[in-house]
């Protein structure tokens, strides 16, 4: 298990979340399909046999949750709501950097900035500041073995990143 079993199990979820929706809609469906066929008294031509009958019946709620599904997302519009909520839950969007972030500022941006810091005071107050706020990301264990990867990708050892942070 690599990330260990809180991240397997996040990934399972994340499985299971992806069909969710469509399966919770389709056993509605077929639920609701089951109990309305049982009740109609009235079944005749098309409605006699279960085996016809209870699909139509399934696809017409389908078709109904559907439709409203599709009112819900044109007049309402939730999703702007709901992805707002997302990005304010969300660490990495607000204080928090990822692996990649990390790579890309130690490698790139942290030394550019200390060779303008040379000749301008200000910029080595920022040089100062995100080489204090990388460190504290990097000090993240979880985030270690992530920023290791990108850097094996880049062909640049971890050490430089290490290196640049610790100066």
């Amino acid at each position: 298990m690599v990330g260990g079993p809180k991240k397997w199990f996040m990934l399972q979820m994340w499985r299971i979340q992806q069909i969710a929706q469509i399966a919770t809609i389709a056993l509605l469906a077929l639920n609701l399909a089951l109990q309305a066929y049982a009740y109609m008294s009235w079944r005749g031509s098309i409605f006699s046999s279960p085996y016809a009958g209870v699909p139509l019946i399934a696809m017409i709620l389908f078709a109904a949750v559907w439709g409203f599904s599709i009112i819900w997302d044109l007049r309402m519009r939730m999703w702007r709501e709901q992805q707002t909520v997302l990005v304010e839950k969300n660490p990495y969007t607000k204080e928090k950097l990822t692996a990649k972030e990390i790579a890309v500022y130690a490698l790139f941006w942290l030394p550019l900035l200390e060779k303008f810091a040379e000749e301008d005071p200000e910029v080595r107050k920022s040089v100062t500041f995100m080489r204090d706020w990388l460190r504290k990301a990097y000090a993240d264990k979880a985030l270690v073995a992530e920023v290791q990867e990108i850097t094996n990708y880049l062909g640049t050892d971890v050490k430089d990143l290490e290196r640049v942070l610790n100066k």
